[in-house]
C-alpha cells in the first residue's frame, strides 16, 4: 500500500470511528469506498440509521384584536407575540384577516371611513397604498389564501351608494374594476359591494350588501353571494340580492363553495345547496332569538354556528354543531351573560369561539365533546396557520410571492372620521 493510500485510509478510519461514537452515519458512498463496498450494517459495531419520522404539524395560532395591538396566542393560552394594529376601528370579516403568518387590516385611524389596507408581519408593517380610500368612503377587502391576490371595495355614500369592487395582484399590479354600481342591475341604491372570499381556482366570491339598517344586531353577515370569474369577467349569482328580502343573513360558505349557511328571523339557521337551490332549515332551540357566525370544518362536512337570546337586558348564547348532513345540530357550549360572536374551525374536531360579555371579548377552544378551555382576551380575528399546518389540511401555501416595491412604513394618524359601524350591537350597520 502506498504512503498516500495509507494516509487516506487513516483519515477515513478516524471519520468512521467518530461517526459511530456520535451515533450518526457517513454517506453510504463514502463508507462503501472506504471499506471495499461494505454497507453501513457491515461495519463492525455499526447499525443502519433508523428512517426519519415526521412529527405532527405545528398547531395553528389564534389572533385577537384588543386596543391598538393584535395578540397571537397558542391554543393552550400562551401569548406568543403582539403586533401593531393602530388605526383599526372595529374588526370584522373584510376589515381584518389572517392569511398564512400575516395579518391584514384596514387602518382608518380609528374611524370607519377612509383608510388603507396594511399588512403586519413579525418583521414590520407594510402599506398597500393602491387600496387607499377617500376620506368619506368605506373600504373593505379580502386577500387570497396564497397571498397572491387582493380584492377591495370603495363605497361612497350620498343620495345613494356608489360602490366599486377592485381586484389586483398583491403588489398592486394588474389592478382593475371587476364590478361596480349600475342603475340597470335592478338593485336599490342602498346596496354596497363587499369582497367575501377568494376561491382556490382563482374566482372571487363577493356580495351586494344592504346598508342603512340598524338595531340590536349581534352577528355580522352578508346579504347575498355572487361568484366572479377574472378569466372572463362574468358574475354568477349564488344567493342573489333582492330588494324585499336581503338582510345581512348569510354567514358562511363551505370550503368548496357548494353550500351556504344563513337565516334571518324566527325561522332559524339553514343551509342552501348552491347548485340546486334546495334548502334545509335546522330546528330552533330554546333561547334562540338570533343566529349567526356559521363556519364549516376544513372538510366541509361539519358546520358550527351560534345562537343568542337577542335580549340586551338578559343576553345568553350557545354554540351548535351539525356533525354530518342529515343530522340535527346539537349544543356543545353555552354562555350567560353574553353570546358567541364568531366561530372558526381548527380541525375536524376542534374550533375556536370568540365571545362577548358586554365590554369584554375573549376566545375559548371548544372540543366536540363539549370540553372547553380559555385561550386569551380580545376579539377573534383568525387562525395563523404556518405552511406545514395548511399542507396537512390540504390547503397548501406556496412560498411567499414577490411584493414589488411595497414600502415598510409606520402607521400614520390622520384624525377622526364619521362613525360607520357594521355589525356592532345597537349600532347602524352602514350608511
Amino acid at each position: 500500500m502506498s504512503p498516500s493510500h495509507r494516509h487516506w485510509m487513516s483519515v477515513l478510519s478516524v471519520l468512521v470511528t467518530l461517526a459511530m461514537g456520535l451515533g450518526c452515519s457517513l454517506p453510504q458512498r463514502l463508507l462503501g469506498d472506504a471499506v471495499g463496498g461494505a454497507s453501513t450494517a457491515e461495519i463492525p459495531g455499526g447499525e443502519a440509521p433508523a428512517p426519519a419520522t415526521k412529527g405532527p404539524p405545528p398547531e395553528p395560532l389564534v389572533v385577537t384584536h384588543q386596543g391598538d395591538v393584535f395578540q397571537v396566542y397558542a391554543l393552550d393560552g400562551g401569548l406568543r407575540e403582539t403586533r401593531p394594529a393602530a388605526g383599526l376601528d372595529y374588526a370584522r370579516p373584510n376589515t381584518a384577516q389572517v392569511v398564512g403568518e400575516s395579518i391584514y387590516y384596514v387602518d382608518s385611524t380609528g374611524s370607519s371611513l377612509g383608510g388603507v389596507v396594511r399588512r403586519v408581519t413579525s418583521a414590520g408593517v407594510e402599506t398597500l397604498d393602491f387600496t387607499a380610500a377617500e376620506d368619506l368612503d368605506t373600504l373593505t377587502f379580502v386577500v387570497s389564501e396564497d397571498e397572491s391576490r387582493i380584492a377591495w371595495t370603495h363605497s361612497t355614500f350620498g343620495v345613494g351608494v356608489f360602490s366599486q369592487l377592485w381586484i389586483a395582484n398583491i403588489d398592486g399590479s394588474d389592478s382593475q374594476v371587476a364590478v361596480q354600481s349600475d342603475p340597470a342591475n335592478g338593485l336599490a341604491e342602498y346596496f354596497a359591494l363587499e369582497a367575501v372570499r377568494w376561491m382556490d381556482g382563482g374566482d372571487l366570491i363577493y356580495a351586494w350588501q344592504v346598508t342603512g339598517i340598524g338595531g340590536y344586531i349581534l352577528f355580522f353577515g352578508w346579504s347575498s353571494f355572487y361568484r366572479y370569474s377574472p378569466a372572463d369577467g362574468a358574475s354568477t349569482p349564488l344567493v342573489p340580492a333582492t330588494e324585499d328580502d336581503s338582510g345581512p343573513c348569510w354567514y358562511g360558505l363551505s370550503p368548496d363553495g357548494a353550500f351556504a349557511a344563513g337565516g334571518c328571523g324566527p325561522d332559524g339557521m339553514g343551509e342552501r345547496d348552491l347548485s340546486s337551490g334546495s334548502e334545509i332549515t335546522f330546528p330552533v332551540v330554546p333561547d334562540q332569538g338570533q343566529q349567526g357566525a356559521a363556519d364549516y370544518s376544513p372538510s366541509g362536512a361539519r358546520m358550527a354556528y351560534a345562537v343568542a337570546r337577542g335580549n340586551p337586558e338578559d343576553e345568553g348564547g350557545q354554540v351548535l354543531v351539525r356533525r354530518n348532513r342529515g343530522e340535527d345540530p346539537a349544543a356543545i357550549a353555552s354562555l350567560s351573560p353574553g353570546y358567541f360572536e364568531r366561530i372558526l374551525w381548527v380541525d375536524e374536531d376542534r374550533m375556536v369561539a370568540g365571545y362577548s360579555t358586554g365590554e369584554v371579548s375573549a376566545v375559548d377552544l371548544l372540543n366536540l365533546d363539549g370540553t372547553r378551555s380559555q385561550i386569551g382576551d380580545g376579539r377573534l380575528i383568525g387562525l395563523m396557520r404556518p405552511a406545514a399546518v395548511s399542507a396537512a389540511l390540504g390547503e397548501g401555501f406556496p412560498s411567499r410571492v414577490k411584493r414589488g416595491d411595497l414600502e415598510i412604513v409606520t402607521v400614520r394618524q390622520r384624525g377622526d372620521r364619521w362613525p360607520w359601524d357594521q355589525g356592532r350591537p345597537s349600532q347602524s350597520w352602514a350608511g
